[in-house]
């Protein structure tokens, strides 16, 4: 099986390059609470916290699409065919069944971003690979390396890897599709090269269409789920979250949820699967350690379907639901990673052809229990333990210059020069990463290594990468105590680390407990800032600090940094600062100065989605109604899973509305909240700006007709 090059033509929403701003990571551990089933050792490393840096925000894109040709990788034999994209995380875009005449994916249409991902920026559909923290992975809307290997009979096979920035661990996936097999494999490699522990997150995310009566089969029946904001632990296929129906069918969700599947011992074999009304099954089988399987999905009320058509090509496209793997028992966990260690798995994918009748029986264990005797048939757990054992071995094959298929960034490059400079781990030998990627982004910190210093830039220059690992927290702060190399950039580049930095050594949930830490970094780091406007005042210090104050719980002062930011010349060259600002006054509830700040913006800050939302919700509480009538007509693609800011501005607006009918000039709380209740019941949002995902105010939920 030879691999082919192809121009894959698609409409594509492109990109527009990343924010300036350093994303920080929340100052508390996200942790659920849980019920009295839930196991204690389960419950006992329960926590989670997004984090972005040392990546930049992807927020720059519309979802204005137009014709592109992108470099895709095909694997194909007798039975299937697979496209991979490098651009877009090595994602697998298509799996097609020839022997079936099926796609097993759901191969989106188009390429059109939705603000879900760590960094913004995310596609539905495919397969994509996720790696590093809680979330979707950093390089899901970024090129990966590509490698085009031979493993020694005769076949190629694909490899895509990076270095990971925030937890400093190297990663490879091996794809593997040999003549005459039904199914094709990833082999995903993980590497800590270092002398010290960190933790990882891993979920495979795999999007299957679904019919009317698609149903999901997996190897154990006992779930992690959640209902109320609470963790629960049950067993398929009836859960809390949707009593009296049947979960283990997308159809039957009136509510988006999603549930982990756990594992029955160690060592085994699991899988998952999606069965389809007439009888064709898509599965995915793994060995240990991705032990833990997901069923996530979208839910069939109108915005749960909304969510699906906004992602792909519009109304009637888009209808998917993920089934997941992970390393982890759910996405509220993580694991450890001992220091210089590395862990593999091998995952199977494919699709077969079954008595239907079998598959939808009414008894749940019985239809288990038939398709695990068949998946046994096709792909038995020690076939793949068999296979698994061949393909560690081939992980070990080097890329070369003649096999590198397609460049990513000059960080990996950057990390190992580090790490040879400073004989701090051994780097993978088997991956290649050229000094010749390392560009503008990552040549400053080559400065910083071989020199000991950063040179400061003009102040109104867009930072374009920051570093936050223990390492380079190390390097800047040993630059600034040095008075010769302190300058306003070496000192916001240290503050954004020390106010960043967090240990990854330790599960999520105790990982930022240390109080006198926390406030010893604070410190840090407002000193820090402040000494970099000392040398030189610029709007992103006065940024870092705003946001330092804000979460400190210091509005009013935060609020005085922002003002101080947005005054300096240039501000609002780029709209990431005044857009936040707008969404932090929003919170403060200072509409007047939302739209006072809206009216001096120049005309791109003003046609930027997401100030555009903001600004609309001070609109509607200033009574400026006219706004309204306008921004209701305009398609929105800034908006975040899980945010109703759209829906709840149309209801004030229509709350609003009534009041000018009746002649009501102010209200109560009372009597506002009873004018929501009214226009809840008798305006329900329009289709393109409904995003809820669950029932709403007091359990209600309609739709437009």
């Amino acid at each position: 099986m030879k691999i082919r090059t192809e121009l894959f033509h698609i409409r594509t929403a492109p990109l527009g390059g990343c924010s300036p701003l350093p994303h920080f990571r929340a100052r508390k551990t996200r942790i659920m609470p849980t019920t009295e089933s839930f196991p204690k050792e389960l419950a006992a490393a329960i926590g989670n916290q997004v984090k972005t840096l040392p990546y930049l925000m992807q927020d720059r894109y519309t979802h204005d699409l137009e014709q592109k040709a992108l470099k895709s990788f095909v694997l194909e034999n007798e039975y299937l065919k697979a496209r991979f994209l490098p651009e877009y995380g090595g994602r697998l875009h298509s799996l097609f069944d020839k022997e079936n005449g099926r796609e097993l994916l759901f191969a989106n249409p188009v390429i059109k971003p939705g603000n879900l991902a760590n960094r913004n920026a995310w596609l539905s559909g495919g397969i994509e690979w996720n790696v590093g923290n809680f979330g979707h992975c950093y390089t899901t809307c970024d090129n990966v390396y590509t490698a085009i290997l031979q493993d020694g009979e005769g076949n190629d096979f694909l490899r895509i890897y990076e270095f990971e920035r925030n937890k400093s661990i190297f990663w490879q996936i091996d794809f593997h599709l040999p003549e005459s097999s039904r199914h094709l494999y990833s082999h995903v490699r993980l590497v800590n090269p270092f002398d010290r522990d960190t933790t990882v997150y891993w979920w495979t995310n795999i999007a299957v269409p679904i019919d009317p009566n698609t149903r999901v089969l997996a190897s154990n029946k006992n779930i992690i789920s959640f209902v109320d904001k609470v963790c629960n632990y049950e067993s398929l296929p009836y859960i809390d979250a949707m009593p009296g129906v049947d979960a283990t069918y997308p159809k039957n969700a009136s509510r988006a949820f999603d549930y982990f599947i756990q594992k029955n011992k160690d060592g085994e074999c699991t899988w998952e699967s999606a069965a389809y009304d007439d009888g064709l099954v898509f599965y995915e089988r793994s060995t240990a350690p991705l032990y833990y399987k997901k069923l996530f999905c979208w839910g069939e009320h109108g915005a749960g379907r909304h969510w699906q058509e906004y992602l792909s090509d519009g109304k009637g496209t888009g209808y998917y639901a993920e089934l997941q793997a992970g390393v982890a028992p759910s996405q509220l966990h993580d694991m450890m990673f001992p220091r210089n260690s590395k862990m593999e798995w091998t995952q199977c994918f494919g699709g077969v052809k079954l008595d239907k009748d079998r598959l939808h029986d009414k008894n749940y264990d019985a239809a288990v229990a038939y398709f695990d005797e068949k998946i046994d048939e096709r792909m038995s757990a020690d076939a793949i333990n068999e296979i698994h054992e061949k393909f560690c071995a081939l992980a070990d094959l080097p890329v070369t210059e003649e096999s590198l298929a397609h460049l990513a960034s000059g960080f990996g490059a950057v990390e190992i020069l580090r790490m040879e400079k400073e004989a701090d781990g051994k780097a993978p030998k088997n991956l290649l990463f050229p000094a010749s990627q390392i560009g503008k982004e990552e040549k400053i910190w080559c400065e910083l290594l071989e020199n000991g210093k950063l040179s400061a830039p003009d102040v109104k220059a867009l930072p374009v990468s920051y570093m936050t690992a223990k390492p380079w927290v190390r390097l800047l702060r040993d630059s600034v105590k040095d008075p010769d190399n302190r300058n306003w950039f070496s000192l916001y580049q240290f503050a954004t680390a020390a106010y960043e930095y967090g240990t990854v050594e330790k599960l999520s949930n105790v990982a930022y407990e240390d109080e006198a830490e926390c406030e010893a970094q604070v410190k840090t780091t407002r000193e820090a800032l402040l000494a970099s406007i000392a040398c030189a005042p610029s709007m992103w210090a006065y940024r870092n600090l705003a946001v330092l104050e804000k979460d400190a719980g210091n509005a009013e002062l935060a609020e005085q940094y922002y003002d101080k930011a947005i005054a300096m010349d240039g501000a609002f060259d780029d709209f990431g600062i005044v857009s936040e600002y707008l969404r932090f006054l929003n919170l403060e509830k200072k509409y007047a100065k939302i739209w006072e700040i809206y009216e001096t913006l120049p005309t791109h800050c003003k046609k930027v989605d997401r100030i555009r939302i903001t600004v609309a919700g001070a609109a509607v509480m200033l009574d400026k109604l006219d706004y309204l009538d306008t921004f209701f007509a305009e398609k929105h693609y800034a908006i975040a899973e899980g945010e109703t800011s759209l829906s709840n501005v149309w209801f004030d607006y229509c709350a609003k509305k009534l009041m000018k009918e009746r002649g009501i000039e102010s209200v109560s709380d009372e009597e506002w909240e009873a004018l929501l209740d009214e226009v809840w019941e008798k305006y329900p949002p329009a289709y393109d700006i409904d995003f809820r995902m669950s029932l709403d105010r007091k359990n209600k939920y309609r739709v437009a007709n």
